[in-house]
C-alpha cells in the first residue's frame, strides 16, 4: 500500500531518498499505469491535504485552474463541487456537473480526485 498523505521515502536508481510523489519512477509508473488503465484508485488515503494532492497533480502535469474556489475547498486549485451549495460548487462545466474538460478543444490529459 502507498500511503500518499505522509512523507514515505524511496530510494531511487541515483540512491536519492526522497518522498515517494516525487521519486521519478513513481511518476513515471503513475503515468504509465494510468494510460493503460485509465482510472488509479488509491485506498484509504484518509489524511491527504489539499497542497499535496496539488503537489501530486503538479507532477502530472500543469494544473489548469480555471473555476471557483469554494470556501470548503483545501486548496484553491482542487475544485469542490456539489449538488449543495454549502458544500461545493454548483453547475460545473456545460452540463452541469462536468469537471473533467472534456468541453475544452484540448481535454485534460490526467485527472486527479
Amino acid at each position: 500500500d502507498i500511503n500518499l498523505s505522509s512523507d514515505t521515502y524511496t530510494t531511487d536508481n541515483n540512491h536519492t531518498t526522497r518522498p515517494i510523489h516525487t521519486n521519478p519512477a513513481f511518476i513515471q509508473q503513475l503515468k504509465d499505469d494510468l494510460r493503460d488503465h485509465r482510472m488509479i484508485l488509491f485506498r484509504n488515503q484518509t489524511n491527504l491535504s489539499g497542497q499535496r494532492q496539488v503537489d501530486i497533480s503538479n507532477t502530472l502535469g500543469k494544473i489548469q485552474s480555471f473555476f471557483h474556489h469554494h470556501p470548503q475547498s483545501p486548496h484553491t486549485d482542487i475544485l469542490r463541487a456539489s449538488n449543495d451549495p454549502a458544500v461545493g460548487c454548483t453547475n460545473v462545466g456545460r452540463s452541469g456537473w462536468h469537471n473533467d474538460g472534456i468541453y475544452q478543444t484540448r481535454p485534460f490529459q490526467f485527472q486527479t480526485m
